[in-house]
């Protein structure tokens, strides 16, 4: 990641922040992960980006990774949406880097 997408704005949308409180995850911990993560990768079906990584204090130890859905890094990234994942789930969404 450049130096340019470490200090973009972070934007999460309505749906983001309603799916992350259902889901116990914590604003800090996508900023966390958005900001530092493990991987990246594009969905060219649905046009939109894919990160995990490992934030602070996952809710379940079963699941220690928080994948977020988002848009392209420029100035601002959106958050699309965020979830717990374990290794086996990143796998079915691309992740290679486990």
């Amino acid at each position: 990641m450049s130096k340019s997408s470490r200090k973009s704005r972070i934007r999460i949308t309505k749906h983001a922040h309603s799916r992350a409180i259902d889901r116990g995850i914590d604003v800090k911990q996508i900023e966390v992960v958005m900001r530092n993560p493990m991987e990246t990768i594009y969905d060219k079906e649905r046009r939109n980006y894919k990160s995990f990584g490992i934030p602070t204090k996952p809710l379940i130890k079963e699941q220690p990774y928080l994948m977020i859905i988002h848009s392209k890094f420029n100035t601002t990234v959106t958050v699309i949406t965020a979830m717990w994942k374990d290794k086996g789930g990143l796998r079915v969404h691309g992740f290679s880097k486990l």
